[in-house]
């Protein structure tokens, strides 16, 4: 039993993970793994901290159990082992001693054959002891991955390694030598005493369930980690195909066949890379098991593969809407149906609007330009109580508030996005806690640029009702930063004083920062336009 083995053994006895363990000795859940699997070991610190978390000698701890020596090794007694903190050059040196002491006899056995029977001319046999000889010294095969669902590629020995979805042997980096970025996101499940890890990995991104041993629910069950997603841009990497970043789409046809689904450009949620289009592989016998090929300008961007789990192999079957069979590599729109079209409502434009803004990687400069332009544009004529009911969570203020939140918070705003914040202060439904919130986005744009903000009071179109709400909301919510408030107003006297405004302009302005210096039990008192000011 080795040292990693024996680590595992006796952390398992004490029924608590590698996180655990890892966190009692002040080491990461990788360390711990790497010393289990025997990829790296522990120094003297650390192991004499095993030891006594696991309430055993060192001695115990690093000792090898004794196993028969045969008589032709009993001379070599004194010779260590290699332990598992020597280089796998030290097991490469011992192994090529032995083999060249093999030799050696070897060649002594054939010579004295070969005088025993100097009178024959062939030596019986012959053949078969060559084809022994050179079976003794052959390699042992290089492993391959069992499906089609694997990511390959050299690492930096020179050596060609893989990792493929599903249950694994080893825990992460699962016998690899892949090592982590960027710090692992994780994340809880739904399933019984699993997490979820996303990890990156330098040219390969991969998430995979970690599963504790759960003794009370079955006295047979292990500790566990199985890779449910592979993903890759970088041209370094393949599938077993051999298909990789920067492969033609006739390599990709020539690989899988019409077994390809094509499939139309996404337009919402997670996408890996810009593309033109994607294809993916799905045979029946994969079952939740699916990669998808990214292209773009006639050449593979990007490769996903995933396994579904509990989807099965119906999830991607082609629906002549947006994905379709392929005949010769080329799809087949023969049975095309266009989707089925639905009157959408404002409040609908803006809530599709804000989510392909914070979610889809895939848009380019026009789709976010038109995406954003939605989501403020349309500020005026949303219903606040129609968007809550449109989240996706048991509560149902989590969508308004986080779609606020985003407001308030972008790095810049046009003209035209102040305009619309401050035309969007009386929309139906915002009232309550919401008025208060939306009056926090007034002051953000205020606090971004006051002088743009009392330009866009002067707006022609506008209401003079809903001008003065907005001067109100963003008085009331910008006493509440008053360093913030001070910096704005030293601005906009600036720009008072320096002849900035025109004269309908100036109107406004003063109106604004007459509110924000006036205390707000005294606001009522106060006149609605500028027109009334003296």
């Amino acid at each position: 039993m080795t040292l990693g083995q024996r680590i595992s053994q006796y952390r398992k006895g004490l029924g608590i993970s590698q996180e655990e363990l890892g966190a009692r000795l002040g080491v990461s859940r990788q360390a711990v793994s790497k010393w289990e699997t025997g990829a790296a070991a522990p120094d003297m610190n650390n192991l004499m901290a095993l030891a006594r978390e696991f309430n055993i000698s060192l001695a115990e701890l690093t000792e090898t159990p004794d196993e028969p020596v045969s008589k032709a090794r009993e001379d070599a007694a004194d010779v260590p082992e290699p332990t598992p903190r020597q280089s796998s050059g030290s097991h490469r040196s011992f192994r090529s001693m032995v083999c060249a002491v093999s030799a050696v006899f070897l060649l002594l056995a054939v010579a004295v054959a070969f005088f025993y029977d100097w009178t024959i001319a062939a030596v019986p046999g012959k053949d078969a002891l060559v084809d022994a000889v050179t079976a003794t010294f052959d390699e042992p095969p290089t492993r391959y991955p069992a499906t089609d669902f694997a990511l390959l590629w050299t690492n930096s020995d020179g050596n060609e390694e893989f990792l493929e979805l599903g249950a694994q042997e080893d825990f992460f980096p699962f016998g690899t030598s892949l090592e982590l970025t960027a710090p692992e996101e994780v994340l809880d499940t739904d399933f019984h005493l699993t997490v979820l890890h996303n990890a990156v990995c330098g040219a390969i991104n991969l998430s995979y369930l970690h599963t504790e041993q759960d003794l009370e629910m079955d006295p047979a069950s292990v500790e566990c980690e199985s890779v449910i997603r592979l993903s890759t841009i970088a041209p370094s990497v393949h599938t077993p195909q051999w298909i990789h970043v920067g492969s033609t789409k006739a390599d990709v046809v020539k690989a899988y066949g019409d077994e390809l689904v094509y499939c139309l450009k996404e337009e919402g949620g997670y996408t890996l890379v810009p593309h033109d289009y994607y294809y993916i592989y799905q045979p029946k016998s994969a079952f939740s098991l699916y990669l998808a090929i990214y292209m773009r300008d006639g050449l593979v961007a990007g490769l996903l593969m995933e396994d579904l789990i509990d989807a099965g192999n119906e999830f991607f079957l082609p629906n002549n809407v947006s994905r379709f069979p392929t005949i010769s590599g080329e799809p087949d729109f023969s049975q095309r149906q266009e989707p089925e079209r639905e009157d959408i409502d404002d409040t609908r434009r803006v809530y599709i609007a804000w989510n392909q803004l914070v979610t889809n990687n895939n848009l380019s400069a026009e789709e976010r330009y038109a995406y954003r332009r939605d989501a403020f544009s349309l500020l005026p004529d949303m219903d606040w109580g129609e968007l809550k009911k449109m989240g996706h969570t048991n509560q149902d203020d989590d969508t308004p508030s986080a779609f606020m939140w985003w407001l308030s918070s972008q790095d810049d705003y046009s003209y035209s996005e102040i305009l619309w914040i401050q035309m969007g202060c009386t929309a139906r439904g915002l009232d309550g806690a919401y008025s208060e919130s939306y009056s926090n986005i007034l002051s953000s744009t205020f606090f971004y640029n006051p002088v743009v903000f009392a330009k866009a009071l002067t707006a022609d179109g506008v209401d003079e009702e809903v001008k003065w709400h907005a001067i109100c909301s963003t008085a009331y919510d910008a006493e509440l930063y008053p360093v913030e408030l001070q910096t704005a107003l030293d601005t906009l006297d600036a720009a008072i004083d320096g002849g900035s405004f025109t004269e309908v302009e100036l109107g406004w302005a003063k109106l604004l920062r007459l509110y924000l210096v006036t205390p707000i039990n005294e606001r009522n008192e106060l006149p609605k336009a500028p027109a009334e000011l003296i």
